[in-house]
């Protein structure tokens, strides 16, 4: 369980944000460009070129951008790439960019989704109680609390990333237990992928996430016009699709 100094820090002093209009877009863009042109040493030109910053895929996501509240300064985002019956692009980012080979056998029961596209500034507001490297920790976890209530609005069967395995340590901290699904490959470099189960994400990351979670929803149920029209606007979505519960998260046994 978080202490109530940092539960505050991420429920106050920070929000997350389901990116819908064109502007979103465009900080989500920016945010990419500044921590990816940082990471991998690339120009935006380059970045820009080979899809880094906006692709198709983008439409095919749930995308959400992290800020904080007092300054209004976006800070992070994370991509929830779907996949179902609808969707155009039929296979998740790993595959389809990465080449990650002989998984088909797990991405055949729909839908499913991949996380991906995470990145958290280098140029955080600086916090009086918390040192930077602290703070780049909890919102990060932030950022994995945005994927989660989106794993609870939407009964995927497989959840997919490829990550470094030092992504993959700091998120079994936090009772995220991914299973390595094949060999690492050389993806803006060297990357594992892996996969869990939705309901095993949803139960194992109860104590660590559950909190956070409950009180995100909450906010999205109080005012959930802008949730319901990106999902009408958007074409390969549909409301039957989503597990609206307006009483909070219910029993877990209904995940």
């Amino acid at each position: 369980m978080l202490s109530a100094k940092v539960f505050r820090l991420l429920t106050q002093e920070y929000t997350i944000i389901l990116a819908t209009t064109q502007n979103h877009l465009k900080i989500v863009k920016e945010i990419r460009a500044e921590v990816f042109s940082n990471k991998y040493n690339l120009s935006i030109e380059t970045l820009e070129e080979r899809g880094y910053l906006c692709n198709e895929e983008d439409k095919q996501s749930f995308i959400y951008l992290l800020q904080h509240i007092q300054t209004k300064q976006y800070v992070g985002t994370v991509r929830v790439f779907f996949l179902n019956k609808d969707t155009p692009i039929k296979q998740i980012p790993m595959q389809k960019n990465a080449n990650v080979q002989n998984i088909d056998h797990l991405t055949q029961d729909l839908p499913i989704a991949e996380i991906s596209r995470l990145a958290l500034s280098n140029n955080l507001i600086e916090h009086k109680e918390f040192s930077g490297l602290r703070l780049r920790s909890y919102l990060s976890i932030l950022l994995m609390v945005a994927t989660r209530v989106n794993f609870f609005l939407y009964k995927y069967k497989n959840i997919f990333a490829i990550m470094e395995l030092s992504l993959d340590t700091m998120l079994k901290r936090q009772g995220v237990r991914f299973k390595q699904i094949g060999e690492a490959v050389d993806y803006y470099g060297m990357r594992t992928p892996f996969a869990i189960k939705r309901e095993n994400l949803l139960i194992d990351t109860t104590d660590s996430m559950g909190e956070l979670t409950e009180f995100y929803l909450n906010k999205l149920y109080q005012n959930p016009k802008e949730f319901w029209e990106f999902i009408d606007n958007n074409p390969y979505l549909s409301r039957e699709d989503i597990e609206f519960d307006t009483n909070g998260l219910s029993n877990i046994s209904k995940i």
